[in-house]
């Protein structure tokens, strides 16, 4: 173990919602960080977003859920609605959000993406992050490995880090220096449409709603797309999320005539038809995804990537935003070990990578196949409705509660099936790093053949008490304190 301790100065370039997890997580391991965003004014754009427990854990261990406040929510269940004539306009199931947070062991919320981006910044200054605004990259100067990088903004300002995480989203321009080859494109002609609506309009101009829809996510399935809606705002507004299959790949944010967006869902349901009535303008979003590449650093190892920049994903799995918060907070986790001594900057990197590339090509493949089940049509259609039979059978068979779902039931509604995807749902990245570490350090030396532990291991947690214990006494000295 190294008798002085590093220390490290980490730039993040791009202050989205995965840069300032990033962010609060690096300032967490003891890095002194900055954020460098490009806009002139902190922001995000979109309607709502998905928690789940891999990353509202996160949250909750940070202090940023208190920041947010009521502005998270959690519903009461998730329904599922068939659509089209071929099967008509019927529950196909529900799935009891209950269990899904006793089975993840953490909340399952919904948020609009401004209100999550407003508790990540205000988190990320109460951990001492500094967030530059106004700073865009214009030029990367590498150094070399172990003599940092420098970041030129278009107005001439120069700042130079140890490592700099690349968080710039989907049209990343650190991308475009580091992997120039290296471009998003469509997958598939499915397109997103985005809005929110005041509850007050919903219920002012549609009385049935009261009945139709409450603290609940509704999600209506048909030939060619979706329509997803829940509450946001602590049940003020409706989040209003619809995906269809164009004629054409859709590679750029587009503007869009409203009737055009209601024309994709014509024959649904007539309730959701009155809803998207109230949609007075969207756009058309196009669902980028990045291919899969064997490295995300470059050969220096002081520049990584993370988030859009370097994995897009289609949103079928409301798994982008957090996939991108998952790579902050497992790089954070690594890099505190970096800063303890117990291993140098290019492991953490190499560790970084082993583990967090194929976890989110995984969730790039997944997100791609749940939203073509969520398309079929015809005998596929047919099909993939009546394999929901299960859950509305355990409905019927509690009068107060819906019983328990058969254990060997696995819903084609993988983004909120926990039993289905146990692997996204349930994923602790801190706790992933960690052991990621603890990996690393068991194969870099021979187990003892007495007490059978790894030296590796030995003194990083040894190291942890002593340091711990040294600090103790350095501080009661200089205060005067009797131990």
């Amino acid at each position: 173990m190294p008798d002085k301790k590093p220390t490290l100065s980490i730039g993040i370039v791009g202050a989205g919602l995965g840069g300032l997890a990033a962010g609060i997580s690096l300032a967490r391991a003891g890095a002194a960080v900055i954020v460098l965003e490009a806009t002139q004014e902190l922001g995000e754009i979109g309607a709502g977003i998905q928690m789940f427990g891999n990353v509202s854990r996160f949250l909750i261990r940070t202090g940023v859920d208190a920041i947010i406040g009521d502005n998270l929510v959690q519903c009461d269940e998730l329904r599922t609605w068939g659509q089209g004539m071929d099967s008509g306009n019927n529950l196909l199931g529900k799935i009891d959000v209950r269990k899904v947070v006793r089975d993840q062991g953490f909340p399952w919320w919904v948020v609009r993406r401004d209100h999550l981006h407003i508790g990540l910044a205000e988190g990320a200054k109460r951990y001492g992050v500094e967030i530059v605004t106004g700073f865009r990259v214009g030029k990367v100067e590498e150094h070399g490995r172990g003599e940092g990088v420098s970041l030129h903004s278009e107005k001439g300002v120069h700042r130079k880090f140890d490592l700099v995480v690349a968080a710039d989203g989907i049209k990343s321009s650190m991308r475009r220096s580091v992997f120039p080859d290296l471009k998003p494109r469509a997958t598939s002609n499915v397109a997103a449409y985005r809005c929110v609506v005041p509850y007050e309009e919903v219920f002012a101009k549609i009385p049935e709603a009261r009945s139709r829809i409450g603290n609940t996510m509704d999600v209506w399935v048909g030939p060619g797309g979706y329509i997803l809606l829940y509450p946001l705002t602590g049940g003020k507004e409706l989040n209003v999320v619809t995906a269809f299959e164009q004629t054409r790949p859709v590679t750029e944010l587009e503007d869009v005539d409203v009737r055009e967006f209601r024309d994709h869902y014509k024959g649904w349901d007539p309730f959701i038809l009155k809803v998207l009535d109230l949609v007075k303008e969207t756009k058309r979003w196009p669902l980028l995804v990045m291919p899969p590449v064997k490295s995300w650093s470059n050969e220096d190892k002081n520049i990584v990537f993370m988030g859009d920049s370097i994995h897009g994903m289609q949103n079928h799995m409301a798994q982008g935003a957090a996939t991108a918060m998952e790579d902050g907070i497992f790089l954070g986790r690594v890099i505190s070990e970096v800063m303890r001594g117990t291993i140098n900057l290019e492991t953490a990197i190499h560790l970084y990578e082993k583990k967090r590339i194929p976890r989110a090509f995984h969730k790039q493949q997944s997100a791609f196949v749940n939203g073509k089940l969520y398309a079929v049509k015809g005998d596929e259609k047919i099909a993939r409705d009546k394999g929901m039979d299960p859950e509305l059978k355990a409905w019927d068979q509690s009068v107060m509660k819906p019983a328990d779902l058969p254990p060997t039931y696995r819903s084609w509604a993988m983004f909120a099936s926990p039993a289905m995807v146990p692997s996204i749902l349930y994923y602790d990245a801190e706790g992933d790093a960690d052991f990621a570490v603890d990996e690393w350090l068991m194969s870099q030396g021979d187990v003892d053949e007495v007490t059978l532990v790894s030296k590796g291991l030995r003194e990083k947690w040894f190291s942890a008490i002593w340091d711990n214990g040294v600090e103790r006494w350095r501080t009661a000295k200089q205060r005067k304190i009797k131990l």
